[in-house]
């Protein structure tokens, strides 16, 4: 009887790379309608730089 490990080795490993292919697709789409947001307003980048310097 042949080993299994190397087909199930391989059915996860393209299972990953399939849910990270569609996870990359959905952030792309996600951005573009503006879901997603990427860049952050002034206010907010203020504030992450303050909680920054209370944290260092």
């Amino acid at each position: 009887m042949t080993s299994r490990l190397p087909l199930l080795l391989s059915l996860a490993s393209l299972g990953i790379l399939f849910l990270s292919i569609v996870f990359v697709f959905l952030l792309v789409i996600g951005s573009y309608f503006g879901i997603v947001p990427f860049t952050e307003n002034h206010e907010s980048t203020e504030a992450l730089a303050h909680a920054l310097t209370l944290v260092a």
